[in-house]
């Protein structure tokens, strides 16, 4: 893994959280459509294995609330370690250029803003700030995260 790509994985594993909340909302919004068994003298209704057809589904809801959480720990660890990767740089410009694009995830025309240069000098500085970063003698690696 090279830099550039070591420092993307916050953004990216950020965005899958997003995207795991937005279906954990879908999967309990269509809980509670889900019919609940009749329970009455003359029948019960069940599913070929006996649970309450919301019961798999509650299941389901309640596993991937622990892969968001694993997730947003992994997230923590990974974007403390990056903002330590990226404070090994020893220029001030350099590093707030890094914060910008990598954890903030912001466009070379908003860098250049913020830092008051223009857009090449920004993509300029960029290819220099990369050189001097050390890598994490461990990095995390989000890749092994679904």
């Amino acid at each position: 893994m090279n830099v550039k790509e070591y420092l993307k994985q916050g953004w990216l594993l950020d965005q899958r959280i997003n995207f795991n909340l937005r279906r954990l909302q879908e999967m309990k919004a269509g809980i509670c459509g889900l019919s609940y068994p009749q329970v009455s003298a003359d029948k019960v209704q069940t599913s070929p294995d006996g649970e309450a057809p919301f019961v798999k589904a509650i299941m389901r809801v309640a596993e991937m609330e622990e892969k968001i959480d694993q997730q947003i720990d992994l997230l923590v660890d990974l974007k403390q370690q990056i903002d330590d990767t990226i404070h090994s740089v020893d220029l001030e410009a350099y590093q707030m250029l890094l914060l910008y694009r990598y954890v903030e995830n912001k466009t070379w025309e908003e860098i250049g803003n913020r830092l008051g240069i223009g857009k090449s000098t920004a993509k300029r500085w960029h290819q220099k700030a990369l050189k001097m970063i050390q890598m994490p003698e461990n990095p995390i690696e989000i890749k092994a995260i679904r």
